[in-house]
């Protein structure tokens, strides 16, 4: 049985990966459409956000930079993940 730590792990290696790929590829790749579709991203998320109680003050914020490869990334260790424990 896959635990939920293992497949989350998964998850983030290959958007890991892929991100890392995709700002590589990016950076070396010529100004144009390629250049542009590798080296963007999407944010998506909730921007730092500050609560003040007087006693204690918190802080909230998660942001996610998804691009092309960050997905194909994901996309491709579940799978590779999927295979190889069947």
């Amino acid at each position: 049985m896959k635990s939920w730590f293992e497949v989350a792990a998964v998850i983030v290696a290959g958007a890991v990966l892929g991100s890392f790929l995709g700002k590589f590829i990016g950076a070396i790749a010529p100004s144009g459409k390629v250049h542009d579709l590798l080296a963007n991203d999407i944010s998506a998320g909730l921007h730092p956000t500050n609560l003040d109680l007087r006693i204690v003050d918190l802080t909230f914020g998660c942001i996610f930079h998804f691009n092309l490869l960050s997905i194909i990334g994901v996309l491709t260790a579940a799978f590779l993940y999927k295979r190889i424990l069947r």
